[in-house]
């Protein structure tokens, strides 16, 4: 009877079969290139034959290695084929990536559009937190979230990027307003409060401007997509999101209130959900998006 830890090695097989490269294969899988070598030499130990032969720079199939991998490959395809029909939900042909609208529109997708397809035959599903139905709170392969490390962390939750917060403005906004050279000065301006973010200005006044008794509201919006526009047509001054307004910094669209320094920080972690058959290329994925 096959067992978990020889299935494990089944799908390691077939990968380096299929590559004819222990790192590619662990790139594939995201695992290590030694957690390859081991799972192979498991298997082959297990069959009681070599599957592999070793060169110097590359690898090729034994007899039995080409025979065994025939066998395999069509067994997988077929397991990978009922499984997407009868549990569509649960493909391993889709990955499923949970997150903010604007960690999607803002960061996500154009990363995706920059590193093409980084796994063949698996094709990538944007869940945005906006759009969640009940269903759906299990229903992800990899997440996109900010804060702190869970207390269930698993090994599975890995740090994205630290972000770094701080004012940005139309180019000219601040012109009406005298000059805006300290903290302080940030009060007098009309401040875009995000909803899910209305916390950030009060830690930045705390932070920089603690003399400021009462952090003035002008605008609440909902979302820092809406933010982001109001702050591009001159509405105010938000507390914008390094990597997330890259670009809008970049052509000129927004510009920092002070030129350096006065920023607050926080954590983006990705996490697989190991609870899914896809977990492997989601590893894999979360890999690609870190690099």
């Amino acid at each position: 009877m096959t067992n978990k830890r020889q299935l494990n090695s089944i799908r390691t097989f077939d990968a380096v079969a299929r590559r004819m490269s222990f790192s590619l294969a662990a790139e594939e899988l995201a695992i290590s290139q030694a957690a390859v070598s081991q799972q192979i030499r498991l298997l082959e130990d297990d069959l009681g034959a070599r599957l592999f032969v070793r060169h110097n720079r590359s690898i090729s199939l034994t007899e039995a290695g080409r025979a065994y991998f025939d066998v395999v490959r069509e067994i997988l395809d077929r397991l990978d084929s009922v499984t997407n029909q009868l549990f569509p939900r649960f493909s391993a042909r889709m990955l499923t990536v949970r997150c903010s609208p604007s960690v999607a529109t803002l960061w996500l997708s154009p990363k995706l559009r920059r590193i093409g397809r980084p796994l063949p035959g698996i094709d990538v599903r944007i869940l945005t937190l906006d759009n969640i139905t009940d269903s759906q709170h299990r229903m992800w392969d990899l997440e996109i979230f900010r804060g702190t490390f869970p207390d269930d962390a698993d090994g599975e939750t890995e740090k994205l990027w630290d972000a770094e917060i701080f004012p940005v403005c139309a180019p000219g906004y601040l012109h009406g307003f005298g000059p805006v050279n300290l903290p302080e000065d940030v009060a007098r301006c009309d401040l875009i409060h995000t909803l899910g973010y209305r916390n950030d200005w009060h830690r930045w006044f705390r932070r920089f401007a603690p003399g400021v008794a009462k952090v003035p509201a002008a605008l609440s919006v909902d979302g820092l997509l809406i933010a982001l526009d109001a702050a591009c047509n001159g509405d105010g001054v938000i507390l914008g999101r390094r990597p997330l307004i890259d670009a809008h910094l970049a052509d000129g669209r927004l510009v920092r209130v002070f030129p350096e320094g006065a920023s607050l920080g926080s954590t983006y972690l990705i996490r697989v959900n190991k609870k899914s058959p896809a977990w492997m290329a989601a590893r894999s994925l979360r890999a690609h998006l870190r690099a």
